[in-house]
């Protein structure tokens, strides 16, 4: 009797954790990056970081051990033995690669989508660059992939405030990105979330 007891304390524990609802700020305007998180509707500021309060007294750092130093293997003939090369992981794709990716991710959200609250996505882009042939090419790609993306997104969540639009300049040289997103999700849905990309990412790799 103890024992069920003792399970359905923890069990009703790891269902109130998994209902608490988690989030984040991240935006990119103006080159200025900032990230703050969100827990139980209290906004944390991350980065940058907040200034420190003058009226507290600091702590002084301990001095690092020096690190001792790595023994190499030797081979049979009394010599050091050659460094393997590591495996890399190809992560060069091409753009389709990055949009077809980028659509199966969404598409893995399935269900979970809905509980993925939005509630401020913004994207602001001016193709720029020292070849206008270029500069409208890129410019067309990409407000071709917004197009193909927008049915998904709207099909997958729900967004209070959006704003998306692109530009193009030929007169500079530098293209300019402005991005924000502001969501809410439950710690339970977040994980189911988090399984669907990867096994998305794993399938295209």
């Amino acid at each position: 009797m103890i024992a069920l007891i003792i399970i359905g304390v923890i069990v009703a524990i790891i269902t109130a954790i998994m209902l608490i609802p988690v989030g984040a700020d991240i935006s990119y305007e103006d080159g200025q990056f900032a990230l703050s998180a969100k827990v139980c509707g209290i906004l944390l500021q991350l980065f940058p970081k907040p200034p420190a309060d003058e009226s507290k007294p600091k702590k002084e750092k301990k001095p690092k051990k020096p690190k001792k130093p790595k023994r190499q293997k030797a081979t049979p003939e009394g010599g050091e033995a050659a460094a393997t090369p590591k495996k890399k992981l190809n992560l060069q794709f091409s753009r389709d690669e990055i949009l077809s990716l980028v659509k199966k991710v969404l598409n893995k959200f399935g269900r979970f989508g809905r509980k993925f609250k939005v509630d401020r996505f913004l994207l602001r882009y001016i193709a720029a660059g020292k070849d206008p042939y270029d500069t409208a090419v890129n410019f067309a790609y990409v407000n071709a992939a917004l197009s193909s993306l927008a049915p998904v997104c709207s099909q997958r969540f729900d967004v209070k405030d959006c704003e998306v639009w692109t530009d193009i300049d030929f007169t500079v040289e530098k293209k300019k990105i402005d991005f924000g997103l502001a969501f809410t999700i439950r710690i339970g849905a977040f994980f189911a979330l988090a399984l669907a990309s990867l096994s998305a990412l794993w399938v295209f790799l």
